[in-house]
């Protein structure tokens, strides 16, 4: 996929992505947390980001990666370093992040018995 990464509407999209992630997860004190927190904290952003990346279309795991990299870029420059530093560790853990949120989890079905009724 050939994508000019200069051209405005391409910008506002980055912006609004980043803006839907701060909207949504609150970044600061990222870098005193625990490995476990980091990681609790790169799983809710990348599902955030897959959200809204849902919304234009579907990437593969490679574009996805590269979307990371620029969007990690773009919030360096925009000197919000909290979330360009989760978007890096994302980078360096994309396979784990990525497999976390590809798993499905399985759906239980209850029985439906009625608590109400006499015997």
């Amino acid at each position: 996929m050939d994508i000019n990464t200069n051209h405005p509407s391409f910008i506002v999209f980055l912006d609004n992505v980043s803006n839907t992630i701060l909207a949504h997860v609150t970044t600061t004190g990222y870098f005193g947390l625990s490995a476990d927190k980091k990681l609790g904290m790169q799983y809710i952003v990348f599902k955030l980001m897959k959200t809204s990346l849902r919304i234009k279309g579907r990437l593969t795991d490679e574009e996805l990666k590269s979307f990371t990299v620029i969007l990690c870029k773009k919030n360096e420059e925009s000197e919000n370093y909290e979330l360009a530093a989760i978007l890096n560790d994302i980078i360096k853990n994309f396979d784990a992040v990525n497999e976390k949120t590809n798993t499905v989890k399985p759906h239980i079905k209850l029985s439906k018995t009625d608590d109400n009724t006499k015997t």
